[in-house]
């Protein structure tokens, strides 16, 4: 940048001073248009609505439900792109009624059950309750995100887990993505499936997750859920996936993000490859007790 004052002068004169005002005002009308698509952002409440003859549940305002809700949502038809920036879904694909406005680059262990991980840990902290962020190592073995600031680490002996302190107290939330990125690395779908309490269809709710046992994991999100007068169920579906990708909403085959809940069925017909059946319903507990350690 030229900061010569006789140079700036010189480009200050060229310019009829008539012009001035206008070119302001041209500015101020960009800076406006700016703000107001910013706020004009939707999220999964303002962009879809409820299935006719029907009506959203009623969320407690501070749940991970209602925390899901506010996700924010890419412009309508933007393709899935994975955390080395390839296009996963393109746009407008028929399987994907949204993509959530989530970063993901660099971040490739942040796959399905990893990025509903992520997600609780986020409403958590946001809420200030980071102190109620556990999750299983594969054994059962609970590590918190408390006790891994204190410096304490995972290590592994025979067939089981356990704790060991190897590092000073430290709060940082570089330290946080830390313990999330060990977490994705031990743990998984399966995991959950097992040490987490199984969750009856009827009572299912938002934040409530689904997962499979099979060898070839995975997890999706009860991200809404709507009921009519009889007592019918719809729900709004996201994923994340393999390779790692911001969480996407499902699409029905009619178009909608909304699918049907069938009260006698073993899984809801969802738009992928894996069967996550309803054995697999699970939800994130306010506190978790696995396994002692030994």
């Amino acid at each position: 940048m030229n900061k010569n004052p006789r140079s700036m002068t010189r480009f200050q004169k060229s310019i009829p001073w008539r012009l001035t005002p206008l070119f302001c005002l041209i500015i101020l009308f960009f800076i406006s248009v700016h703000g107001a698509a910013a706020k004009k952002k939707q999220t999964l409440e303002t962009r879809f609505a409820s299935p006719t003859g029907f009506h959203r549940i009623i969320l407690p305002p501070h749940s991970f439900g209602a925390f899901l809700r506010t996700l924010t949502l890419k412009k309508p038809g933007s393709a899935v792109f994975d955390y080395r920036g390839r296009v996963f879904k393109k746009e407008n694909d028929s399987t994907v009624a949204a993509v959530t406005d989530m970063d993901i680059r660099g971040k490739k262990l942040e796959q399905c059950m990893d990025i509903l991980m992520r997600l609780y840990g986020s409403f958590l902290i946001g809420e200030k309750q980071s102190d109620k962020i556990i999750f299983p190592l594969p054994d059962g073995l609970a590590l918190s995100w408390p006790v891994w600031a204190k410096g304490m680490r995972p290590a592994f002996k025979g067939l089981h887990f356990y704790l060991e302190q190897r590092a000073a107290t430290d709060t940082s939330r570089r330290n946080f993505e830390r313990y999330l990125n060990t977490m994705f690395s031990y743990t998984g779908s399966q995991t959950f499936y097992h040490y987490y309490p199984r969750i009856p269809l009827e009572n299912m709710q938002p934040g409530d997750f689904i997962t499979r046992k099979q060898r070839r994991g995975h997890a999706v999100l009860i991200m809404d859920m709507a009921v009519n007068e009889r007592g019918e169920k719809r729900i709004i579906v996201g994923q994340g996936d393999t390779p790692a990708c911001p969480l996407y909403i499902l699409k029905n085959r009619d178009g909608s993000p909304w699918f049907t809940v069938h009260p006698h069925s073993r899984y809801p017909n969802l738009p992928i490859k894996k069967k996550m059946y309803w054995q697999g319903l699970r939800r994130f507990p306010s506190a978790l007790r696995f396994k002692a350690q030994p």
